[in-house]
This record gives structure tokens, sequence and C-alpha cells, in this order.
């Protein structure tokens, strides 16, 4: 209820007045543009940096066993004796 309320007052407002008697150089449509652009691309990271868990929380992906992958060399030397 509340939301429709402020919805319809904001189309009242946008709408209601002919002239506001106010400049937009050319800079501001750029500056939004770049604002909507890093906000994706923050999205974006967040997202990549949180994939993972994301999937195992729904249970989709089981947890990785990273052990395994990270052994150097010498590791694997002195488990062969």
């Amino acid at each position: 209820m509340v939301i429709k309320i402020l919805i319809i007052n904001f189309i009242y407002l946008f709408f209601a007045f002919s002239s506001a008697h106010a400049y937009l150089d050319p800079g501001t449509g750029s500056i939004i543009i770049q604002a909507l652009l890093g906000f994706l691309a923050a999205v974006a990271v967040a997202l990549k940096l949180y994939w993972h868990k994301f999937l195992r929380f729904l249970g989709i992906r089981k947890k990785i066993n990273f052990d395994d992958e990270n052994k150097t060399s010498e590791d694997q030397k002195n488990l062969d004796k």
C-alpha cells in the first residue's frame, strides 16, 4: 500500500510541472551511464566471488577439497617415500 502511494506521488510530481528552469550539461548523461556500468561491474564481481558459495547453499554443488590440488612436488616426494 505504501509503495503504491509512493509510485502515484512520483508520477504526479513528474508530470505536474511544465518547466523546471534547470540545466543539465552534456556530461550528465555520461556520468549516469558510467554509474550504471560501474554498478553492473560491481555486481558481476560480487557474483563471481561468491558464486560457488551460492551454489553450495542451494545444494547444487558439493564442497571442493583443495588439499589434493595444492600439493607441491616436494609434498608428493615425501608421500612416495
